[in-house]
């Protein structure tokens, strides 16, 4: 590729606005100007990206940020005005020319051999990755591998061992580099991507797995959504065999739902909780919804004069369809869907569990019998039902 002359820089940062969904807005004059970008709190700060376009390249470098990262990115101020304390929080925005220049470069070095696939830098190892686009979604495959030799690059088809290329997360962060053709305008996408997965560091993770979410960290940028023409990437499931890392209880979100449980006949059954957990490893697999595992506790009280008649069993899936109704009407349907976004694509991070919480704390009490159920707002009392 010759060298262009015409170019333009952009910065933007991803924030959170009152704790709802993550979002990309422009901040490109206070990091053309190294001048400190003004948050509302420190927790608001998800990620910035910078975008260098010329003739020939659109070059995004996206940074994640962790809550310590945050801690040491974001200034606290506090300054007493007209007898008052004000507080700032402040990012002080940096463009990242040297890093936006690499990609720029690498992708004009590797615009000869990118055909229609998208090509993958781990640590100076090229992987070929074949991309397939149906209606809104792009799924990944591991095809090949690129070598580098003298001004040049030589590509061979992936063994069946590499296509279960796994590689450990480093304590840094996973550092990325992607490279695609854009399906819309003739420019090659050149994506450095930094900062950690779903996975902690010390597990293993798949090329192929690691590119999907990368990609999907930048398709909230409108700029790169156009651009790729990709809407959403599927992430592959886990391999089988490969470690899958049991959630702490910080990590999961459990909660109770009071009931009062009937017989068809109408006879008391049982009183008390039913233990709930938001599944966030899978959606449902009908509905595209949260998926909701119930479970009988300690603090359910049965009617001894039904014993043996009706086990919880009976009432489990008239319970799990009420009380996802229930959760679902307490974070309204875009929000259900975003979670449901990001539990599809192993992303449900703090800020998701955040807002599952909230949505499942102080739930109304649910009568039910085998076939239905309706909500009812007096939680029921505690000792055995009346026979």
């Amino acid at each position: 590729m010759p060298t262009t002359t015409r170019s333009k820089e952009e910065f933007y940062v991803r924030r959170l606005f009152d704790d709802d969904v993550p979002l990309f807005v422009e901040a490109t004059k206070y990091a053309r100007l190294e001048q400190p970008y003004k948050l509302s709190a420190k927790k608001s700060l998800k990620a910035t990206c910078a975008v260098r376009t010329d003739d020939q390249v659109v070059a995004f470098s996206l940074r994640s940020y962790t809550a310590k990262q945050v801690e040491k990115e974001v200034e606290h101020i506090e300054a007493v005005v007209g007898g008052r304390t004000v507080t700032q929080n402040l990012l002080r925005a940096r463009m990242p020319r040297k890093t936006l220049h690499d990609l720029t470069e690498s992708a004009r070095a590797l615009s000869v051999v990118l055909g229609d696939d998208l090509i993958v830098d781990l640590n100076g190892e090229f992987y070929v990755l074949s991309l397939t686009r149906e209606g809104a979604q792009a799924d990944l495959a591991l095809v090949g591998r690129l070598a580098r030799g003298d001004g040049s690059y030589t590509r061979t088809a992936a063994s069946d061992a590499e296509l279960l290329t796994e590689f450990e997360l480093p304590v840094t962060g996973v550092r990325l580099r992607l490279f695609m053709r854009s399906p819309v305008r003739d420019r090659v996408l050149a994506y450095g991507f930094s900062g950690y997965l779903t996975r902690k560091p010390g597990e293993t993770e798949t090329i192929t797995r690691a590119a999907a979410l990368a990609l999907n960290n930048l398709l909230g940028l409108a700029t790169f959504r156009m651009l790729s023409g990709l809407q959403r990437v599927g992430v592959p499931a886990r391999q089988t065999g490969a470690p899958v890392r049991e959630r702490t209880l910080e990590e999961r979100v459990l909660f109770e739902v009071p009931v009062l449980l009937f017989t068809e006949d109408e006879t008391p059954a049982a009183r008390g909780f039913v233990a709930a957990e938001i599944d966030l490893d899978h959606v449902d697999p009908v509905s595209g919804g949260l998926r909701i595992h119930l479970s009988e506790s300690d603090q359910m009280e049965w009617n001894p004069a039904i014993s043996g008649v009706v086990t919880f069993d009976a009432f489990r899936r008239v319970l799990t369809e009420t009380t996802a109704a229930m959760v679902h009407s307490a974070l309204g349907a875009d929000a259900v869907r975003d979670i449901a976004y990001d539990i599809m694509l192993s992303d449900a991070g703090a800020e998701v569990l955040s807002r599952l919480r909230a949505a499942t704390t102080g739930l109304p009490a649910l009568a039910a019998t085998p076939s239905q159920a309706e909500v009812r707002q007096a939680q029921p009392a505690t000792g055995t039902p009346a026979a």
